[in-house]
């Protein structure tokens, strides 16, 4: 494995708090997961795996899936997080997001692209796995339940990742193909 595939599981997890008992990440085969990311079947490397976390039958619990895919000319990393009943996710910023990936080592913020359908977009440079790359981090939330008071008790699920290529920066075309491929 190259490593990191666990920051996304832990950066879902944080949001928790600490008083957890749960069973660690199980690595799966990719079609055992509901995340879908077409172009990963064309990888010369992909991993998946599932995390179930919870604090309690009738406490906080999420589902948590995860691929991984180098396609040769660009890696892309996703996490699925799906919250049980009654749990809800804070909703932070996709900068904030792409801190949690321990496989981005010395990254450099660039700027916010606009955002595409209901994704927001960072623009970054990092090195992964001991190679410079430019890349997109982005963040899409949903499910977020409103109180009859009119205030919302965060996302119920969300989707981020990453999408880092190894020779030049992605265009607009590219970030919205990436975008689009993904289905959670």
């Amino acid at each position: 494995m190259r490593g990191g595939w666990c920051a996304g599981l832990l950066a879902a997890m944080v949001l928790f708090g600490p008083s957890t008992s749960h069973a660690a990440a199980e690595k799966v085969d990719c079609s055992q997961i509901s995340l879908e990311f077409p172009p990963a079947s064309k990888a010369d490397w992909s991993e998946c795996y599932v995390y179930h976390y919870s604090e309690g039958a009738e406490e906080a619990n999420a589902e948590v899936e995860t691929l991984i895919a180098d396609i040769g000319t660009h890696v892309v990393h996703l996490t699925s997080v799906e919250a049980g009943r009654n749990t809800y996710l804070y909703k932070e910023p996709v900068s904030t997001k792409m801190t949690a990936y321990d496989e981005l080592e010395d990254m450099v913020t660039g700027s916010t692209e606009p955002s595409f359908e209901r994704f927001q977009i960072i623009r970054f440079r990092a090195t992964i796995w001991k190679a410079p790359a430019d890349c997109i981090g982005f963040v899409k939330y949903g499910g977020g339940a409103i109180t009859q008071a009119g205030s919302n008790n965060g996302a119920h699920n969300y989707v981020a990742g990453y999408d880092c290529w190894r020779n030049g920066t992605p265009d607009r075309v590219q970030i919205e193909a990436t975008l689009d491929d993904i289905d959670d």
